[in-house]
């Protein structure tokens, strides 16, 4: 599972300037002083190959422009790089501050902030205050609020109140945000709502005592970071191999007074799916590493992906446009059409928004499998899994390949419409956004039939009516 992420954009006027200046004279920078270089250096060829004893001074000028005009494009390029990062970046680590950014450039941990408070806070226009973190070093992290978005001031104060407990706030600090509940329209959304979902989704009660941060598993090969997301008989942690690596470990557990023989085939199950989850390779699904048993308990070991899980995303940032998600869905099927095309087939069973991450480099990875729920499902026979985005056979216990179509369906509801699928129903996005073209509607109603044998047969068919689309619109 992806770590909950915020990304903040604080609007500066000197970087926009410098950025906007830089872009500017790209004649400049980025033609003619190459060109310049060029010139001096046949320039310092001719004169290099005169006898005439007097050249010394023009050739030391020569290798000067040259080389400033071969560094200059370098450090122009650089420059524009760094001032086009407009995003404080908050996670579960600290905070990461972007060039010319609350005068500090670069990573502040939550770990080292000690206060928060703000400057003029007795100032009714809150846009005239300034938030203050002050670190335990006595280093101040200064952000003008006139610069930030109402909503992702909101994000911010609520991201320090959930990672950085140790950080004290400001009575003034708690009025603001008091304060910006009743400033935002009821037409959009408090993100306390989503931090709270958020929390619920990730951590709920156990049926099994979790392990706790710095245990160790696998004779100490194995070191257990954080918790990633708890809840009923299963767990994921961040942890930390013996070269420092970091990885997720997906914990199962079934319970101790299930029958030894349900507990052995239930085992048996898991240890099957993990073997050929390992010899998956591509690009866009996690790398299962290794799985193993400790005390009873069975062990897959993942690779950690970071970026943001498309649940998160969405909810942060809304229905996203058709085009865009047509991408995402053609890598979706994709990804499908490996895991079914598999001797045998494998069926993710868990194909939603939670375990479909976003990378930074804008691609999605599919970062769980459902093997887990199959597993523990086995073993106390109940059902465990997202009941919007799980197929009526499913829910019988007959899994198919059709089943994961059925959730890609589902999935793409919830990028289309920011909302959940009905349980158990076609779902149908256009209902929700009228903007939603109708061959995407039905390209969903067609992947969330409630008949198995009414959908689409395999993702491979999936494929080309979905570059179709996307094709369509480009051309569009």
């Amino acid at each position: 599972m992806a770590e909950l992420m915020v990304k903040v954009q604080y609007a500066s006027k000197l970087r926009s300037t410098m950025l906007a200046t830089l872009r500017t004279t790209f004649p400049v920078w980025g033609v003619a002083a190459p060109l310049a270089a060029v010139v001096c250096v046949g320039g310092l060829i001719a004169a290099t190959q005169s006898h005439d004893g007097t050249n010394g001074e023009w050739i030391m000028r020569f290798i000067a422009i040259g080389l400033a005009g071969m560094v200059a494009p370098i450090v122009a390029l650089l420059a524009t790089r760094w001032l086009s990062v407009d995003c404080i970046v908050a996670d579960k680590n600290g905070l990461q501050m972007p060039f010319m950014v609350g005068n500090f450039r670069g990573f502040v941990p939550w770990t080292s902030m000690r206060q928060m408070k703000l400057t003029n806070p007795d100032s009714p226009d809150y846009r005239k205050q300034t938030l203050i973190y002050i670190t335990d070093k006595g280093k101040k992290v200064a952000l003008e609020l006139s610069r930030v978005k109402d909503n992702e001031i909101e994000q911010l104060l609520l991201a320090t109140e959930m990672w950085a407990p140790r950080c004290e706030k400001d009575p003034s600090v708690l009025t603001l945000q008091d304060g910006l509940k009743k400033a935002i329209p009821c037409s959009e959304q408090s993100f306390t709502g989503m931090w709270e979902d958020e929390l619920r989704r990730r951590f709920c009660a156990t049926a099994f005592v979790p392990l706790e941060p710095g245990a160790y598993l696998r004779n100490g090969s194995v070191k257990i970071i954080r918790h990633l997301a708890l809840g009923g008989l299963s767990a994921l942690y961040l942890s930390q191999l013996q070269d420092k690596q970091l990885v997720v470990i997906k914990e199962a557990v079934v319970p101790e007074d299930s029958p030894e023989n349900v507990r052995d085939k239930a085992r048996q199950m898991f240890e099957r799916e993990a073997t050929l989850l390992m010899k998956l390779n591509h690009p866009n699904i996690v790398n299962v590493m290794d799985h193993f048993v400790d005390n009873g308990r069975s062990y897959l070991m993942l690779e950690y992906v970071n970026g943001q899980d498309m649940r998160q995303f969405i909810r942060q940032n809304g229905p996203q446009k058709e085009h865009v998600i047509l991408e995402w869905a053609i890598s979706i099927a994709n990804i499908l059409k490996h895991l079914h095309e598999q001797d045998p087939s494998i069926i993710h069973r868990d194909l939603t928004p939670d375990n479909l991450v976003l990378r930074s480099d804008g691609q999605i990875v599919l970062i769980d499998f459902g093997a887990a729920n199959e597993f523990i499902g086995t073993a106390t026979g109940t059902f465990v899994g997202k009941q919007s985005f799980i197929a009526p056979e499913q829910f019988r216990g007959k899994a198919s390949t059709h089943s994961d179509i059925y959730a890609f369906g589902c999935t793409l509801h919830f990028m289309l419409t920011g909302k959940e699928p009905e349980a158990l129903s076609t779902s149908e996005p256009k209902e929700i956004n009228a903007s939603v073209s109708d061959e995407m509607n039905d390209f969903v109603v067609s992947c969330t039939q409630m008949e198995s044998r009414e959908r689409f047969s395999s993702a491979a068919q999936m494929l080309p009516i979905l570059k179709k689309m996307a094709a369509s619109m480009l051309v569009g």
